[in-house]
Order: structure tokens, then C-alpha cells, then sequence
């Protein structure tokens, strides 16, 4: 895996994933079948959050407060370290609120069509959209599709992009790690309900997928 010390800045992950110096990722070895490698270690995770808390505090200084609303399932372990970070370290204040929106029809496949839920979320001022990680960006399109149409003031955060064509009308703000086009589990992140306490950010096994 490759050492990594700067996280100012989104970091770009290699095939191989890495770690901060002196740690030693592994995998448990109830998940050995399950799980191909570590991706993005713990470590790595929490130094970059940090940074992201003070970009997003800098960002929505004149606001002082934000409403985050985090897209449900996988962004909620991200989100919590990342509120915490912004609340404790910070002079900006948070309120949370959750939203669903799914656009995958099995464990793996996306359907194409996305569905909101509970869009009582979206009706705050000041919003910071929190997402674990995008693909083509469907499903974050059409959130800030409702919320321009609205002429809400938001900004995007997200933890993990895998550089795929993006959806037309999407935007990012904030990004965590720009990561291989990998099947991702960990750090909220889970395949078929699975492997979300999961401390770093691991790749499931394509057999998995088959």
C-alpha cells in the first residue's frame, strides 16, 4: 500500500490503496473470502474528514449554521465523524436530517431511475448534501436538480468518487478520495447489508458479484 501524509487536498488512490505511515490494515479473518484488500485505511479516512470539516466550515462561514443531509444508508458513519469534526473544531454550526434515494434495482446494479423519499429534508436553508460514494451521479443529480429548482443555497460533499461520466447537472464541492472503479465496501459502505462497521474502506471480492 502507498503512505500518504498530505490530505489537504482530495487524494487520488492507486489500485494498491493506502495507509498513513506505521499502520499495518488487514483483514479480519472472518471476512478473508469476502474481502479482496483495504483500500483506503482508517487512518487515512480520519485525516482526510478533518480537512474536509475546515473546507466546509470556510466555505459556509457567513452562514453560521448548516443543515447536512446525509443520503441514506451509506453516508451516515461519514457523516457523523465529519459532523463531529465540524461541531468540535469549528465555528460553524450543524443540524442533521436524513433523506432516501435509491437508483439500485439488486446488490450491485444501478436501475437508472432514481427515487427520493421524505423530501421534507431538502427544505432547510443552507444545505450541505452528504453522500458516501458517486458512480455516474444519478442519484445526486436529481437531488440538486429539486433544490435548484427550489433556489436553495447547498453545497456537495462526498467521501469517494470513481471518475465515471457524471449525470448532466451534477456538481461536487468537496471531494474525500478519488478511488479505482471498484465495488467498495467499509466505513458505512455495504454490499447486500453487509460489511458496513467495516473500519476502512475495503473492496469486495468479485465473486461476490457474479
Amino acid at each position: 500500500m502507498k503512505i500518504v501524509n498530505n490530505f489537504s487536498r482530495t487524494v487520488a488512490v492507486p489500485t494498491e490503496g493506502i495507509k498513513l505511515e506505521g499502520e499495518e490494515p488487514c483483514i479480519r479473518d472472518k471476512y478473508k473470502d469476502d474481502i479482496e484488500r483495504v483500500l483506503i485505511s482508517k487512518g487515512c479516512l480520519r485525516e482526510r474528514v478533518k480537512h474536509l470539516a475546515s473546507e466546509i466550515a470556510n466555505v459556509f462561514e457567513k452562514a453560521k449554521e448548516v443543515n447536512c443531509v446525509v443520503v441514506l444508508k451509506g453516508g451516515m458513519f461519514f457523516a457523523s465523524d465529519l459532523m463531529r469534526l465540524i461541531d468540535d473544531e469549528t465555528d460553524l454550526k450543524t443540524q442533521l436530517d436524513f433523506i432516501q434515494a435509491s437508483s439500485y434495482y439488486n446488490k450491485s446494479k444501478t436501475s437508472g431511475t432514481v427515487t427520493l423519499k421524505e423530501t421534507s429534508a431538502l427544505e432547510g436553508d443552507n444545505i450541505l448534501l452528504i453522500e458516501d460514494v458517486v458512480d455516474t451521479g444519478k442519484t445526486m443529480s436529481k437531488l440538486q436538480g429539486y433544490l435548484r429548482e427550489r433556489k436553495k443555497f447547498f453545497k456537495t460533499c462526498i467521501l469517494l468518487d470513481k471518475g465515471l461520466p457524471k449525470a448532466p447537472g451534477f456538481q461536487v464541492d468537496f471531494i474525500g478520495f478519488n478511488i479505482p472503479n471498484e465495488f467498495v465496501a467499509g466505513y458505512g459502505l455495504d454490499y447486500a447489508g453487509k460489511y458496513r462497521g467495516m473500519p476502512d474502506v475495503v473492496v469486495v471480492n468479485k465473486k461476490l458479484l457474479e
